[in-house]
This record gives C-alpha cells, sequence and structure tokens, in this order.
C-alpha cells in the first residue's frame, strides 16, 4: 500500500511537473513571438521611411545645384564685369605712377596695388585701413560688406606689384542664406507632412492587409463565407483582395462538396443497412421455422452487402484520387482489342438491346488496360441502363489527331442541357433517372472521369433528351 501511495503521489508530481513545463512553453512561445512580432518592421513604416529618405536625398541635390547655379551665375556676372578693367589694369601702357593715378580715381570696382613689401601705394577703396583681408576674403566691418578678394601680379620694371580686386559678394551671401533657410524649411514642412500624410495614405492603402490578417485569423468551419470589401479600393492591392476572396470561394465550394460528399455517402450506405437490419429482424422472428422467409432473407442480405461492398470500393478510390494515391499500372497495350473483348461481353449481358460495333484495329495506348476498361466499362453500363429495350447500343473506336477515341452512343432517355454540366459530379444523378428506378450511386461517371483525366484524356459528351448521348472519350495514342 505504501508503494502504491508513493507510486500515486509520484505521478500526480509528475503530471503537475508536465503540466508546469506545457504553461512554461506556452509562456515562451507568447514571448518569442512577441518579440517576433516587434522585431518585424512594418511595411507601412519601411514605405514612408523609403520616400522620406528618396526626398531627403533629392531635396539634397536639388540644394546643391541651385546654390551652384547662384553661386555660378554670380561669378560670371563678377567676371563680365570686372574683365574691362582688368584688361585695362595689367596692360603695359602705364607705368606705376600712372598706374596708381588711375587706380585712385577709379570707382566702378574696388581695387588696391600693393608694393613687393605689402604697402598699400593705390586704392580705389575708401578707408582701405577698415577692410580686413583674409586670404580669399575681405570685411569691410564699417559698411558691413563681404568682398571676394583674389590677386593679379603686375611686372613693372621697377618690381613686382600686386593688384588685388574686390568683388561685392554681401548680396550673394544673403540670397545663399535666405534660400537656404527658405529650402530648410520647405524641407522640414515636406518631411513632415510626408511622415504623417504618406503615413497615413499608405495605412490606408494597405488597409485590405489589415483586413486581410483579421479575417484570416477569424476563418473557420462555421464562417467560411468571410469576404474581404473591394467596393471602395481601386489600386493593385484589389487583386490581393480579389484572390483572396477567389480563394475563400474554392475552400468554401470544396468543404460544401466534402459534407455533401459526406452526406451522400452516408444516405446511400444508410439504405442497404436498413435492408439488412430488416431482414435481420425477420429472420430473427421467422427465419428459423419459414424456410421460405429464410432463403429470401439471405438473398436480399447478400445483395445489399454486394451493394454496400462496391459502394465502398467506389469511395475508395475516389478517396485515393483525392489524396494523390492512385496508382495505375501502365503498360503498352491494344486498345482495339480491348474493344472488341468489351463488345463481345456486351453481348453475351444483352439480349434485348441491339449492339452495334466498329473497331478499328491495331490501335495501340499507353495506359492501365484494367481501369480502362473500368471506365468504358461505366460507359456501356449506362447507355444500357437508360435505354429502351428495343433501343440501340453503338460502339466505336478510331484515330484522330493522336488520340484513340473511343465513342458510346445510345438511343436512350438523353440528358437535359443543363443537366449536362453536372453528370460527372459525385452522387448527382438525373432526376428522371431517379423516377425510373433505375438505381446506381451517381459515382459511375465520378470513376470513369477520374480514369480518363489520369490518363491524360478527355471526354465529349452530347445528348438530346428522348434521342440519346453519346460519350466520346479521348486517350493518347502511344507514340
Amino acid at each position: 500500500m505504501k508503494n502504491k501511495k508513493n507510486a500515486d503521489l509520484e505521478g500526480k508530481k509528475s503530471g503537475r511537473d508536465k503540466q508546469a513545463g506545457n504553461k512554461a512553453n506556452k509562456i515562451h512561445e507568447t514571448r518569442e513571438s512577441g518579440k517576433r512580432a516587434r522585431n518585424r518592421s512594418s511595411i507601412v513604416v519601411r514605405i514612408s521611411s523609403f520616400y522620406i529618405n528618396m526626398f531627403a536625398v533629392w531635396s539634397l541635390i536639388s540644394l546643391i545645384v541651385i546654390l551652384v547655379l547662384v553661386i555660378g551665375f554670380n561669378i560670371l556676372h563678377a567676371s563680365y564685369q570686372t574683365k574691362p578693367y582688368m584688361d585695362e589694369l595689367t596692360a603695359d601702357k602705364y607705368n606705376i605712377q600712372e598706374l596708381n593715378d588711375y587706380i585712385n580715381q577709379l570707382e566702378a570696382i574696388k581695387v588696391t596695388l600693393q608694393d613687393e613689401n605689402g604697402t598699400i601705394i593705390a586704392s580705389s577703396v575708401p578707408e582701405f585701413s577698415d577692410l580686413n583681408h583674409y586670404s580669399f576674403f575681405s570685411v569691410d566691418t564699417a559698411n558691413r560688406k563681404v568682398y571676394f578678394t583674389f590677386t593679379v601680379q603686375i611686372f613693372k620694371d621697377d618690381g613686382v606689384y600686386l593688384l588685388n580686386i574686390f568683388y561685392n559678394i554681401t548680396l550673394l551671401i544673403i540670397e545663399i542664406l535666405f534660400l537656404g533657410a527658405a529650402l530648410v524649411f520647405l524641407f522640414l514642412v515636406s518631411i513632415l507632412t510626408i511622415y504623417i500624410r504618406g503615413k497615413y495614405l499608405t495605412r490606408k492603402a494597405f488597409a485590405v492587409v489589415d483586413e486581410l490578417i483579421v479575417k484570416a485569423k477569424n476563418i473557420s468551419s462555421q464562417n467560411l463565407n468571410l469576404r474581404l470589401n473591394v467596393s471602395e479600393s481601386s489600386d493593385e492591392l484589389v487583386e490581393i483582395a480579389l484572390t483572396f476572396n477567389r480563394m475563400m470561394d474554392r475552400i468554401e465550394s470544396a468543404y460544401q462538396r466534402q459534407n455533401q460528399f459526406v452526406s451522400d455517402a452516408s444516405h446511400e450506405l444508410r439504405t442497404p443497412i436498413a435492408i439488412i437490419q430488416g431482414y435481420a429482424r425477420m429472420l430473427e422472428r421467422w427465419g428459423k421455422d419459414d424456410r421460405e422467409i429464410l432463403e429470401e432473407a439471405i438473398a436480399a442480405i447478400n445483395k445489399e452487402a454486394k451493394a454496400m461492398q462496391d459502394l465502398v470500393e467506389r469511395l475508395l478510390f475516389i478517396a485515393r484520387n483525392d489524396k494523390d494515391t492512385l496508382v495505375l499500372v501502365k503498360e503498352k497495350f491494344d486498345i482495339s482489342e480491348l474493344m472488341n473483348e468489351l463488345v463481345r461481353e456486351t453481348h453475351m449481358l444483352v439480349n434485348q438491346h441491339e449492339i452495334i460495333s466498329h473497331i478499328e484495329p491495331g490501335i495501340f495506348v499507353f495506359g492501365d488496360r484494367d481501369r480502362i476498361k473500368q471506365a468504358l466499362r461505366i460507359f456501356v453500363d449506362n447507355a444500357i441502363k437508360y435505354s429502351p429495350a428495343d433501343g440501340k447500343i453503338t460502339l466505336r473506336l478510331f484515330r484522330e489527331e493522336g488520340y484513340a477515341v473511343t465513342v458510346v452512343k445510345d438511343t436512350g432517355m438523353g440528358i437535359p442541357e443543363e443537366e449536362l454540366p453536372k453528370i460527372f459530379d459525385r452522387f448527382y444523378r438525373v432526376d428522371t433517372a431517379r423516377e425510373r428506378g433505375k438505381g446506381g450511386s451517381g459515382l459511375g461517371l465520378s470513376i470513369a472521369r477520374i480514369i480518363v483525366l489520369r490518363h491524360g484524356g478527355r471526354i465529349k459528351v452530347a445528348s438530346k433528351p428522348d434521342k440519346g448521348t453519346k460519350f466520346s472519350i479521348y486517350w493518347p495514342i502511344d507514340a
């Protein structure tokens, strides 16, 4: 008892440890999921950042281009303005005294002349002592002006002199500062507008993606009718919404077909099961004493059991095809011989119908002989089932553009035009067929279609009510 109690305690402890471990794993997974979500960058943020960066780069390039153009224009203007005077001052027609007199009287431009010691000996700049000279710039502190300075050497007989030309760039600096401030202000306003407005518009444009995420999370078997709203969208993302809606249409349709398949299969199995149960109860009550009831019940049970077995085998065939596990044993064989064999068997099974055959000899195909015969037998059985007793069944085989064409034609009740697209659906039977008590599970043509498509073939159907139906099956000929 003590050992059993210890074992129970250890089992409970192990269970608690397992639950605690599972809880810890779930918490860890939740934290990791949240961490990954935080680390993921939003596509809206990336798009907004891309446009902000692009705008910043192009704004900087535009600013540089504008500044270069402004400065270049001023340089050209300065060159155009000072060139005549420079040519005059650097000409050899003046001696040093005449040059001094010319400079002292010059008013159009600002010029100073220095000797070898740096002493100013001539100037057209009033009060040049207030002019603070730097490498390339000079500042007139008294008049608050800035000059761009460039120096030219003049060679005279008595030595080398320096001619300093001063070009007023005060207005240029003011223009550059004003332009720069305006561009910076415009840049900041634009960046702010792009960030706020762009983020809003991008988020609005990607609203369909947000809706897609929300609805995808809420999809279950109870609400497969969820669809994205595309009435207010007109951009490329509409295609995402339409693709999602089309996908949901296919899923909902497949789910409905699956439910219908289960419902129809249950319905088809319910009838033979009920019959078997009824005869079993009849055997239980009277079968022990009544030989006739015994034999009738056994025959009926065998018949319904065989029908159930046939239905289950058909269902398994379709299920294997749906799971892509259906195996076909393909080989090259003479389909002409198979058609002749099918004609002989049909003659043995049918006494009241007229069987007409036109078989072209020597046609070979590559495929599963048993499955192809199974498909052709389905078409022939349908022709016999839905044709009157004195009707004609025509079987043909011929070549046509790389295909072996097998034709099964009857003179039966035919199929209404609106029903033709549905005849290959699972468990589908034309209402007139049900009314005439022809039976069947409604899976035959579905199976035949699967076999044909698995062999790379196709089926053509032509039918008129009360005139008959013609099935043309195309099988690829083995090259």
